[in-house]
């Protein structure tokens, strides 16, 4: 169940499904035990009015075909579950050329942080170590990838402290980033 994009990159075979205005793609997770998890994007509508897809990713309930992006499961396959999230991303642009991709991890929304010290073992201080962590993940893969990722890709992160998306640079930190396909 195992399919190669490039060389020595392991990825989960997937199954692409598209619902209305949803891409979704599923795979199993053979790490400890065996999960079903998906890839979707989401359509969205930005105030402006633009059409922006948000990617979404976590484990997926197939009897009311949701996904929980909340928990983590700790298969011991993250690499290669991460890889086969980002494989999805060339594939998305295949069909949706014209059309963004908004990435922001469920630990970045403006309450995270509370609901976190309510329940978190860590009892961090000042600030809590949780927050951003997913979108960090992402952010640090791009980084390491940015030069490669560029040619094909453009890319802007969400800057905090001025409330909107800026060029993105490699050496700043983001709560989202919007993707777009280079024509």
């Amino acid at each position: 169940m195992q399919k190669k994009v490039l060389t020595n990159i392991n990825l989960y075979e997937t199954s692409l499904s598209i619902e209305n205005s949803i891409i979704r793609y599923t795979f199993e997770s053979t790490g400890k035990s065996k999960l079903i998890k998906a890839v979707e994007y989401s359509r969205l509508k930005t105030k402006s009015g633009d059409t922006i897809y948000n990617l979404g990713f976590g484990d997926y309930n197939s009897e009311d075909k949701t996904i929980s992006d909340k928990e983590n499961s700790n298969n011991g396959d993250m690499r290669k579950v991460f890889n086969t999230v980002l494989s999805t991303v060339p594939e998305f642009f295949k069909v949706f050329p014209y059309f963004p991709i908004f990435i922001q991890g469920s630990d970045s929304h403006a309450l995270f942080e509370q609901e976190c010290r309510n329940s978190c073992l860590k009892k961090c201080q000042k600030i809590c170590k949780n927050k951003n962590r997913r979108i960090r993940t992402y952010g640090h893969f791009l980084n390491k990838n940015f030069k490669e990722f560029s040619k094909n890709y453009i890319f802007f992160g969400f800057n905090e402290e001025e409330k909107k998306f800026v060029s993105y640079e490699v050496k700043n930190k983001y709560s989202a980033i919007l993707i777009y396909k280079k024509k």
